[in-house]
């Protein structure tokens, strides 16, 4: 089982990695702007571009120093493959909660938890290697090799891409909705160069592979913008024409929609500014996209008006998801610390391909809503309509 062929070309090893170093580099001074919202999506964006980074610079200095006596040899031998076994898991892991962010705007509670699980027992599998190798073992000599736990390691990154593929068939399953991420922009390189890499030690290409999958991601989220809300993330009217016509032409199964409208939102513009304005949208955004989950989509239509599309067409999915985003509206006006509250007129109706038109549904949704709205008003005291 063990692997002791010492045999690699280090100055491909350098340049694979050299430029898996450049295209990260041009990427994030490219996406700086992305970076600077902090949503759980861009965070986990920016952990795997780390331990990408990271692993392009550390990758070719193990290599370097192979063989090579010394005690600070072998520190740095032992170190940086630790480093590079836990930066791969790692970045396995966090692509996994990517991609539930970005496809859900949320990670459930089972996920969360199989991905410490696996985070953890591999900490605890590459501690006990320093003591006892399992993993991975250096010689007397400072030569790397591979130990049998090694394709524990190997076989756990593709059962977390299998998990990440699971993930995007649940979410297209339940949601039914357009989605623009391809997976095979992250899967492919991965898995060519863990198979390489796992077959053919002395051939490096697991960290230049990895950066060439970032580089998919941004690139496939570059071409999303066209369909997304600057502001708020969220899909836009743009992507809501995209999503509905073809479906209203194929005839497709129906869906409950929702349209809401933030109440009293003008006065927040007037008494706190458009600033303040802005976050009460974005935070109105979460709550929503966080509400409906991986079940559908949610779209900001115009200023401070959403649409909400669920694929079901069952009442008590549609009872319950309002009830929810009441719920949570009122939490967060408790919680927030915002000198602004949040509420939302709703009005919802299910679209029937089979005999309604697109207009026909927008209409519907927006007088049901409004007539929601009349009613806030109705039964709210010292709030102004005109303000709404």
């Amino acid at each position: 089982m063990e692997n002791i062929t010492t045999s690699f070309d280090l100055s491909l090893i350098t340049m694979s990695n050299f430029l898996g170093i450049m295209l990260l580099v041009v990427l994030s001074l490219g996406n700086l702007w992305r970076f600077r919202d902090r949503s759980p999506e861009n965070m986990t964006l920016i952990l795997l571009m780390f331990f990408s980074f990271t692993n392009c610079l550390v990758d070719p200095l193990v290599y370097a120093f192979d063989g090579k006596p010394g005690l600070l040899y072998r520190a740095i031998i032992v170190g940086g493959n630790t480093w590079l076994f836990f930066a791969q898991i790692s970045s396995a892991v966090v692509w996994v909660y990517f991609f539930s962010y970005h496809l859900n705007g949320s990670v459930s509670k089972n996920q969360k938890r199989f991905l410490k699980i696996v985070t953890w027992g591999c900490v605890a599998m590459l501690t006990i290697n320093l003591f006892f190798p399992l993993v991975f073992d250096v010689s007397e000599t400072n030569v790397y090799c591979r130990k049998p736990i090694f394709f524990v390691f190997a076989a756990l990154n593709y059962i977390l891409l299998l998990d990440s593929i699971g993930v995007y068939f649940r979410s297209r399953t339940r949601g039914g909705m357009m989605k623009f991420l391809p997976l095979w922009f992250f899967a492919l390189p991965v898995v060519i160069g863990g198979i390489v890499q796992s077959l053919f030690y002395g051939i490096s290409v697991n960290a230049v592979c990895l950066a060439i999958s970032v580089t998919g991601i941004l690139g496939s989220l570059q071409n999303e913008m066209v369909y997304r809300d600057s502001l708020t993330g969220l899909f836009n009217r743009r992507y809501l024409d995209r999503l509905l016509k073809p479906y209203l032409r194929k005839r497709k199964k129906a869906m409950l929609g929702i349209m809401l409208d933030l109440n009293s939102f003008k006065s927040i513009n007037d008494e706190y500014g458009h600033g303040v304005g802005d976050r009460a949208l974005v935070n109105a955004a979460r709550i929503f996209r966080k509400i409906v989950g991986d079940l559908g989509v949610v779209i900001r239509y115009a200023g401070d008006e959403f649409i909400i599309l669920l694929n079901t067409v069952d009442d008590r999915i549609l009872s319950c998801r309002i009830s929810e985003i009441r719920q949570a509206l009122e939490y967060f006006n408790e919680t927030s610390g915002e000198p602004y509250k949040l509420a939302a007129s709703m009005g919802s109706y299910r679209l029937e391909f089979e005999s309604l038109n697109y207009d026909e549904f927008i209409n519907e949704i927006d007088k049901r809503m409004y007539e929601d709205k009349r009613d806030f008003y109705k039964n709210t005291d010292g709030v102004d309509r005109r303000k709404g």
